[in-house]
């Protein structure tokens, strides 16, 4: 059962971020080009898994970052 909602939570999230690049006229790849510093390089695909709902610190890093830009409100 418990997968079932941390599934359920990740669609939701996909569907958030998925929703405001598109309404942005951005990629992912243009995402991952805009969070990438000179200290840190961010690529698509971390932008991806961050995108899927992935727990892991950078993903929910990369997500803050994204929220900002993109202006979602993360709860």
């Amino acid at each position: 059962m418990p997968e079932q909602t941390i599934d359920k939570a990740a669609l939701e999230i996909e569907l958030q971020y998925v929703t405001a690049l598109k309404r942005h006229g951005l990629s992912q790849k243009a995402m991952a080009a805009l969070l990438t510093t000179q200290e840190e390089k961010v690529a698509p695909s971390q932008v991806n898994r961050a995108v899927k709902g992935g727990n892991e610190p950078k993903s929910r890093r990369i997500r803050s970052q994204m929220a900002k830009i993109l202006g979602i409100q993360e709860d």
